[in-house]
């Protein structure tokens, strides 16, 4: 097909209308064209639906002739009946055999929305504002994030749910309960669950006061304060903390929330109770699975499906609570875990010891508050994409991005900044990609081996050509290696250039890397060989050549790659004989 330049039409956006969707269920797309009068002839949309390399479904729709201004179009195709499938959705503007224009999208089905959780937050519930509300949820929508943390939306810690329509919360910010429930109401028309914060432990000190047995105290008896205006309770079973807060969650569900964010601060890790006269030594890691498990137990009378997400600060204490009653293991990354190499130990630990439950990291990026002096705002954009990259190829989720362009550099989400407008594009790029590839890249039957299968006398995969590093080495390009009996995925993430490896400090622009070659050990035929960019060609697969070779070993899969920019994704496919 001939590409031709023409000024007067293009693809304005394009989106799937839903964050997820669910197996058997219609998937409805929406693209916004934009024509002017100088476009004469018989021009159609085409959308083809791509499941990796192989084309499922091809819709061609006429395009009303004349069409001038922005114009919307509505698209259906499938159903598609997935338990766990991301599909990519190529759409062109055609004029019989010409090209006029063409952008990509994604969406993923699911069995359940567990297989995939993509968590967003929203921090601001003023009245008034349902427009700018729309615009928010829509947002949201575009980067395919299914659950939405609605953070500090509460009237108090300790009395979740206001009496009042207005109220004013613990921090001084004016709160509108309808403007929640229009916030509710308009994510879950794009099949976002939204999940209510709720701290566990967290209460004003009025009622702390009123209620001092209810409370932990620090080993020189006084009580746990939190940033002046917060003291800590006792969560144990046998303390009326512990029914009280479940009670406020349930109160929050009742409310119309879909489940409920149970924060904690990371300390105290220990404290001393005052319950019913008795001064005992709490270890606070002992009672949280019974915490999450009873609020679990109370919520899933109340509400199908419910989703309950506990916060390990600090990556703590993630042995304790990982096979507790939750959907995810949602760890808020702080130092000392600053490496690139550090995330990657979580996520893994993490996958262990939760036989497999999703992992989400909250890393915020501090450069997009603090701008370096001498990267710039590109700076903390090229550690997004990094840090993107780092994540998914090790095949966890990332609670970053919010309402408008939000982007988190810091705990308190209220105090987010925003992502450039002329950056937003590769944002959505990038949450495509995570999309279009998740049932390859968060497949749980992968093993990572990157550390035994490469390098020195591992001669399974060997890389020539470029410098690499199978633990995220500065100035070499990162290779992780994935794999199961039928598939082979090589992530090359480049730290070429870059001179250092902390995770949440601003980042040099890469040096593009040219000339790689791979050689892949193979013990079954190969099916198909591709490579997937979040960084050009809208995430489309490449399909690439190979030749096989004999070794002393065995077969060998060489294969030339083309030039690296941030990161891409090498897929080798087998036939299972």
């Amino acid at each position: 097909m001939n590409k031709v330049n023409i000024d007067t039409i293009r693809i304005v956006d394009a989106y799937p209308l839903k964050a997820q969707f669910r197996s058997g269920e219609r998937v409805e797309l929406a693209v916004e064209i934009e024509g002017g009068e100088a476009v004469y002839g018989e021009l159609a949309l085409r959308v083809r639906i791509y499941e990796l390399e192989i084309l499922r479904e091809t819709r061609e729709i006429p395009i009303a002739t004349g069409l001038s201004g922005l114009h919307e179009m509505r698209i259906s195709v499938g159903p598609y009946d997935c338990d766990f499938t991301g599909f990519g959705c190529d759409i062109d503007v055609v004029r019989g055999d010409d090209l006029l224009d063409s952008l990509s999208t994604a969406f993923d089905v699911v069995s359940d929305w567990r297989k995939a959780t993509r968590y967003g937050f929203l921090s601001e519930y003023d009245a008034g504002r349902e427009a700018e509300d729309g615009r928010k949820a829509k947002w949201l929508n575009k980067l395919h994030l299914n659950l939405t943390l609605y953070y500090d939306w509460m009237y108090r810690h300790d009395d979740l749910v206001s009496e009042e329509e207005s109220y004013t919360d613990l921090m001084g910010r004016q709160v509108s309960l309808s403007a929640i429930g229009n916030k509710i109401e308009l994510c879950r028309r794009y099949g976002m669950k939204a999940i209510a914060y709720g701290a566990i432990y967290a209460a004003s000190k009025g009622f702390a006061e009123k209620y001092p047995d209810w409370g932990l105290y620090t080993s020189a008896g006084d009580p746990f304060d939190f940033i002046g205006i917060f003291r800590i309770m006792n969560i144990e079973p046998d303390s009326p903390w512990h029914a009280h807060i479940i009670e406020q969650y349930a109160k929050s569900v009742e409310l119309g929330f879909d489940g409920i964010h149970l924060d904690t601060y990371g300390f105290p890790k220990t404290a001393w109770s005052r319950l019913n006269g008795e001064r005992k030594l709490i270890k606070l890691e002992e009672h949280f699975p019974a915490l999450i498990d009873n609020t679990r137990a109370k919520l899933s009378k109340l509400r199908d499906e419910v989703c309950l997400i506990f916060n390990n600060v600090g990556n703590w204490p993630v042995d304790a609570v990982a096979k507790a009653d939750q959907d995810a293991i949602y760890i808020e990354v702080w130092k000392p875990y600053e490496r690139y190499q550090h995330l990657r130990e979580i996520i893994a630990m993490a996958k262990v010891l939760s036989e497999g439950k999703n992992v989400i990291l909250a890393a915020y990026l501090q450069p997009f508050r603090v701008v370096s002096e001498a990267l710039g705002i590109a700076g903390a954009e090229n550690g997004l994409r990094l840090l993107t990259a780092t994540v998914t190829a090790h095949g966890a989720y990332h609670l970053l991005h919010g309402e408008d362009g939000g982007v988190l550099t810091q705990g308190y989400y209220v105090d987010h900044s925003k992502l450039r407008d002329g950056f937003r594009r590769t944002v959505r790029d990038y949450a495509d990609f995570v999309v279009r590839y998740g049932h390859l890249t968060h497949d749980n039957a992968l093993r990572n081996v990157s550390m035994t299968h490469a390098d020195y006398d591992n001669f399974e995969y060997v890389f020539e050509g470029f410098a690499f590093s199978a633990y995220g080495e500065p100035g070499k390009v990162w290779t992780v290696i994935q794999e199961k009996k039928t598939l082979k995925l090589i992530h090359f993430i480049n730290l070429t250039g870059i001179s250092d490896d902390l995770w949440n400090e601003a980042k040099e622009t890469p040096v593009a890397v040219y000339g790689r070659t791979v050689r892949v050990a193979v013990d079954l035929p190969v099916k198909s060989v591709f490579l997937a960019t979040p960084d050009e060609n809208g995430g489309r697969p490449i399909t690439l050549e190979y030749r096989t070779e004999a070794s002393d070993r065995g077969k060998v899969v060489v294969i030339d790659l083309p030039k690296l920019n941030y990161w891409d994704v090498l897929v080798i496919q087998f036939q299972d004989h």
